[in-house]
C-alpha cells in the first residue's frame, strides 16, 4: 500500500516539503519494486537512492532548523544520524544477503520505511512548523519595514536632508 502526501504533513517550507514528497515517492518506488516478480538488484538500487537522498534531505532540514533557531536541533540531528545509520545498515544487510534471506527481509524493510517516514514527519518534523512560521512572519515584517509604501499619485516623496 503506497503512502500519499497530505497537506497536514507540510512543515511550511517548500524545500523540506518537497523533500518529504520525494521521500514518499522513493518509498512508493520500493513498494512497487517488491510487488510481483522480485528483482533484488532493482530493490537494492531503490534502497541506495533512498539512503543517498535521505542524507541530502537531512542536511537541508538541519540547515533550516539552524536558520529558524529550532531549540530541539541537537536531538533532531541525533535522530537523523540514527536513522541514516539504520538505513545504511538495512542496505548493507540486504545487499550482502542472498535468496530466501533477502526475500524474508523485504516486508520488514517496507514496514520500517513506512513507519520511519510517516512517524518522523508527523512526530518530529511538524514540531518545526511554528518556528518556520515565526521566521516567515519576521521576514515579512522586515520587508514591510524596509520598503516604504509609494507616495500617493501626483505627490513626490519627501527629500532626505
Amino acid at each position: 500500500m503506497s503512502i500519499e502526501w497530505r497537506n497536514v504533513m507540510s512543515v511550511g517550507d517548500p524545500t523540506v516539503d518537497g523533500d518529504h514528497k520525494h521521500l514518499i515517492d522513493l518509498i512508493n518506488a520500493f513498494e512497487t519494486s517488491i510487488s510481483g516478480e522480485i528483482d533484488h538488484r532493482k530493490i537494492a538500487r531503490v534502497l541506495l537512492g533512498l539512503v543517498q537522498y535521505t542524507g541530502e534531505h537531512f542536511a537541508r532540514e538541519e540547515e533550516l532548523q539552524l536558520k529558524v533557531r529550532y531549540p530541539y536541533y541537537e536531538s533532531h540531528r541525533k535522530q537523523h544520524r540514527d536513522v541514516l545509520r539504520q538505513l545504511q545498515h538495512v542496505l548493507t544487510e540486504y545487499t550482502e544477503a542472498h535468496g530466501v534471506v533477502q526475500d524474508s527481509m523485504i516486508r520488514e524493510i517496507s514496514r520500517f520505511l513506512k513507519d520511519w517516514l510517516v512517524g518522523h514527519i508527523i512526530e518530529s518534523d511538524l514540531r518545526m512548523k511554528p518556528y518556520i512560521e515565526k521566521m516567515r512572519a519576521e521576514q515579512a515584517a522586515f520587508r514591510r519595514g524596509r520598503r516604504p509604501s509609494p507616495p500617493p499619485l501626483g505627490l513626490k516623496p519627501p527629500q532626505s536632508l
